[in-house]
């Protein structure tokens, strides 16, 4: 195993742990802010779509099965983003200060969205309101952190593009 692996894995780990414990009691104007999709889309962003895809689908289901939601409500979404941003990946410069920022807003609004479409779907979750108070803050809040949460994070992962094995 890679050391590029190993660290994408103990990340998923912390961000589950995070995301289940202390970020729940955190939030600014009603909006939390969504770590799994910030790690996700750093994976992305340094080793591609492929790599993204694996996390996306190893934090989701994690994240699925220990913080207790319905399995793939946060597996889906984050396969997708991590996908879609690492394929981006290929055509942006990724180093650009602007770049963690759109992909946080436009990561945590596709999440949001296909979460809330699912929830509605399987729990009957009213739209408006959940919009409103959880949606349109989640997305502000994750969008300005993100410059902060992807130096961060890119400083934990090896600088070096490893494939992860």
């Amino acid at each position: 195993m890679s050391k590029a692996f190993l660290r994408v894995v103990l990340l998923g780990f912390v961000a589950v742990v995070l995301q289940g414990t202390v970020l729940p009691h955190f939030a600014v104007f009603g909006g939390r802010v969504n770590v799994l999709v910030a790690v996700v889309t750093v994976v992305s962003l340094s080793y591609g779509a492929l790599a993204g895809l694996m996390a996306g689908f190893g934090i989701g289901l994690l994240a699925d099965l220990v913080l207790g939601t319905a399995l793939g409500l946060a597996a889906l979404p984050l396969v997708l983003i991590g996908y879609f941003t690492g394929y981006l990946e290929r055509h942006v410069y990724r180093d650009a200060y602007l770049v963690p920022v759109v992909v946080g807003f436009l990561g945590t609004a596709f999440f949001e969205l296909v979460v809330l479409a699912l929830s509605n779907v399987a729990f009957a979750v009213w739209w408006r309101r959940a919009f409103v108070s959880v949606f349109i803050p989640t997305v502000l809040v994750n969008a300005a952190l993100m410059p902060w949460v992807h130096q961060w994070l890119t400083r934990l992962l090896p600088s070096q593009r490893e494939e992860l094995d």
